[in-house]
């Protein structure tokens, strides 16, 4: 599966990290990248199989991956809508 960065957290000491990519085939394919759960959050996980694990990923970095992938699939102004919504959020409103 080849994959392409939608999104990352724009306020992470290393600037990639967490990010969101999604499959170059199949764009209902996205994988995120962030930090591994702890023991007691992983465990609150409904239905995890053996394989599977969690990360923590920004709200902020999903909302800006659906934005993008939106806008490449004739939402144009998705991203910048979230955008918007996100410069919001950050004078003081809530997700």
């Amino acid at each position: 599966m080849k994959l392409r960065k939608l999104a990352k957290d724009g306020n992470s000491a290393s600037g990639d990290c967490p990010a969101i990519y999604v499959a170059e085939d199949d764009a209902a394919v996205m994988v995120a990248q962030g930090k591994i759960l702890d023991e007691h959050t992983s465990g609150e996980l409904a239905d995890r199989a053996t394989d599977e694990t969690g990360v923590r990923v920004p709200t902020e970095t999903v909302l800006r991956a659906a934005g993008r992938l939106l806008a490449e699939h004739g939402r144009p102004g998705a991203a910048d809508e979230i955008e918007a919504y996100l410069a919001e959020v950050a004078i003081g409103r809530r997700l």
